[in-house]
This record gives structure tokens, C-alpha cells and sequence, in this order.
């Protein structure tokens, strides 16, 4: 066809490329339509070679437009997908979170369940719960501690009272008062012990606590402690016997020491008369094992479990006096954790046996 006039003007200026190559190619705009072609010459003639590309650019166009909205739209939709995605997927946590945010000292019994999380926070679920248990055995153990140390302490404080009371009453002789104070004495001693007994649980059990470590001759320690309680053992007819042998074993020997004092007192307290305490050292395996072993009345099952607790008595009900407040064999469980070892009682047939393991080799 005939091209426009315009366009034959616009092209003037081009000059004309006989091998038509791509980029001899142009793109006019004329008017409101445009253009795409080249000048070329045939038979020596100037020759305008074009077409009109209008719809193909407004087909551009609109593709052009149609992608940028598609492209927003796909945005938008990966937006809103990602964020129900992570909505969704976090919901378990959410949960745990505001289960654990209710958590409180009167809700130790909550527990989280670990078949309603996704199977990657089950295991976080199950160590929560191994700490909540933690917890709460710690904060019914503190609460027992607590109604413990008030009802020991009440009794001596009650004694003390009760003898001042009557010892001013009424005029008395000077014999009477010094039997009154003699009686406070034996209450205050007691108190005393108490005292420093829980002051010593509290140091052992702290958890920066550290040990002056030694190695710790447990034949000689039991032999020396033998020749302290021979007096008390000939006084009530009972035999002490050291079998056994044992290497040295690292720790603090003044605690260790005590921990053997606590358990062959507590022995000798129950060895009927004319019998005989053993204490056996036995070494296997690089542990060290120190047995007390004493005759006397069998203790029920259900209380060996706790008779390493503070306060804890086979008998609540009997009287108290002349015994210990209780915590002797807390403070020998203190002594043996803090050594990295551990401690168990046995009792059947008639004979109790407590019996302390504790490593040969040094402690970190």
C-alpha cells in the first residue's frame, strides 16, 4: 500500500540500507499510530518498507499491565499464605506459651500433653514437664521444710516457756532454779544443734558450694570414730567391728567424717544390747562402698524410700527427747551428693543396712 505522507516525510532523513539488516529497522511514531520498517533502494530507487504495529504494542501494553497486576497479586497471595502458614505453624507454641505463662506457684500440677504439639516440640514438651515435676518436688519438699522446721522448733521453744512459767510461779529454792536452768540448757543445746545442722544443709546443698578436696583414709576415719562412741557402745553392751579394706577416696575429710559419725550414732542408737554394729568397706568397679550394718527392729519398705528426708521419723508419734531434730541423714545425703556418690538404706530380717557409694576417682 501507499504509505502516509507523514510518514514518507519522518523518513527522509534515514538513509537507505540495501541489505536490510536488523539494524536497519526503525520505529515511527506518526500521529496517534506507529510504525516499524526501513529504507532500503531497489534498482537504484529509494524505497520506504513499513507496517503499522499498533495493535501488536498495545497488545504489549496490556500484557505488560496484566503482569504487573498478576505479580501483585501473586505477592499479596505468598504474603497472606506465608503469614497463615507461620500463624498456623506457630499456634502450638502460642499454646505452650500461654500455658506456661499461667504457671504458677499454686499450678505446679499443670502439665503440657505431648500428643496435642507437632512431633519436632514433643521432646521440648517432655523436658518442660521433667522440670515442672523438679519444681514442684522442690517447692513440697521447701513447704514441708517449712511446717517441719515449725513444728521442731515449737517444742523446745514451748519446753523453755513452759519451765520459766512455773519456775516463776512461786518462790522455789535455789536447788529448784538450778534444775530449771539445767532443763533450759538441755533445750538450747538442742536448739543449737538444730541450728547448725540446717545452717550446714543449707551450705551443702548450694550449688557453688566447693569441697576441699583430700584423699580421705575411711578405715582410719571409722577407727577413730570407733574409739569416740567406745564409751557409749560399752555402755550399752554393743560390739563395733571395722571389716574390709578400701582405698583413699578424694574428699572433704571433716564432711566425710561426719557423714560416718551421723550413721554409726544412728546405728548405735538401735543395736539392741549384746550386739554387734559392723561397719564393711567393700571397692568395686572404682566406687567405694562403706556399709553400716546394725540388728534391730526391720523398717517397713514404704519408709526406706524416706528416711533420707529432713525431719523424716519411721514413728511420727513417739517423744522426741534425747533424740536427734531429725536430720541426720539428710546431712548424710547432703555430704554424699556433694561427693558425686550416693546413699541407700536396706532393712529386712532384722537388720538394717545404710550404705554409701562413693567414687575413687577425683572430682571435677
Amino acid at each position: 500500500g501507499t504509505a502516509p505522507v507523514d510518514l514518507i516525510q519522518a523518513t527522509n532523513l534515514i538513509p537507505p540500507d540495501p541489505t536490510l539488516r536488523e539494524q536497519s529497522l526503525h520505529i515511527w511514531r506518526i500521529q496517534d499510530r506507529i510504525y516499524r520498517g526501513a529504507v532500503t533502494t531497489i534498482g537504484g530507487a529509494r524505497v520506504l518498507v513499513a507496517i503499522a504495529i499498533d495493535f501488536h504494542m498495545a497488545y504489549l501494553a496490556h500484557l505488560r499491565q496484566l503482569l504487573a497486576w498478576g505479580t501483585l497479586i501473586v505477592c499479596l497471595v505468598s504474603v497472606l499464605a506465608a503469614w497463615l502458614a507461620v500463624k498456623w505453624g506457630h499456634a502450638p507454641l502460642r499454646r505452650i506459651s500461654n500455658t506456661v505463662g499461667g504457671i504458677t506457684s499454686e499450678q505446679l500440677h499443670v502439665r503440657l500433653v505431648p500428643s496435642e504439639v507437632p512431633v519436632e516440640l514433643q521432646h521440648l514438651v517432655a523436658s518442660f514437664n521433667l522440670m515442672i515435676d523438679r519444681l514442684q518436688q522442690s517447692f513440697e519438699r521447701l513447704s514441708h521444710f517449712s511446717v517441719d522446721i515449725a513444728h521442731e522448733l515449737r517444742t523446745p521453744v514451748t519446753n523453755l516457756t513452759t519451765q520459766t512459767q512455773v519456775a516463776l510461779s512461786r518462790e522455789r529454792p535455789a536447788e529448784s532454779y538450778r534444775e530449771v536452768l539445767y532443763g533450759s540448757l538441755e533445750e538450747l543445746e538442742r536448739l543449737g544443734k538444730m541450728i547448725g545442722d540446717m545452717l550446714f544443709l543449707a551450705k551443702a546443698d548450694h550449688p557453688l558450694a566447693r569441697l576441699d578436696v583430700a584423699d580421705v583414709d575411711l578405715a582410719h576415719e571409722v577407727r577413730a570414730l570407733f574409739d569416740y562412741f567406745e564409751a557409749w557402745a560399752d555402755e550399752r553392751h554393743v560390739k563395733l567391728c571395722l571389716t574390709g579394706s578400701a582405698p583413699c577416696v578424694p574428699g572433704n575429710r571433716l564432711m566425710l567424717q561426719r557423714a560416718l559419725s551421723n550413721l554409726i550414732s544412728n546405728g548405735l542408737r538401735y543395736v539392741p544390747e549384746g550386739q554387734s554394729l559392723t561397719v564393711r568397706l567393700v571397692n568395686e568397679r572404682g566406687t567405694t562402698k562403706i556399709s553400716i550394718e546394725n540388728p534391730g527392729a526391720t523398717i517397713g519398705s514404704e519408709h526406706l524410700p524416706k528416711l533420707f528426708d529432713r525431719f523424716y521419723r519411721v514413728d511420727p508419734a513417739r517423744q522426741r527427747k534425747g533424740e536427734g531434730a531429725g536430720l541426720g541423714l539428710a546431712i548424710v545425703k547432703s555430704i554424699v551428693q556433694a561427693h558425686g556418690g550416693a546413699v541407700d538404706a536396706q532393712s529386712e530380717n532384722g537388720m538394717t543396712i545404710f550404705t554409701m557409694a562413693l567414687p575413687t576417682a577425683r572430682l571435677p
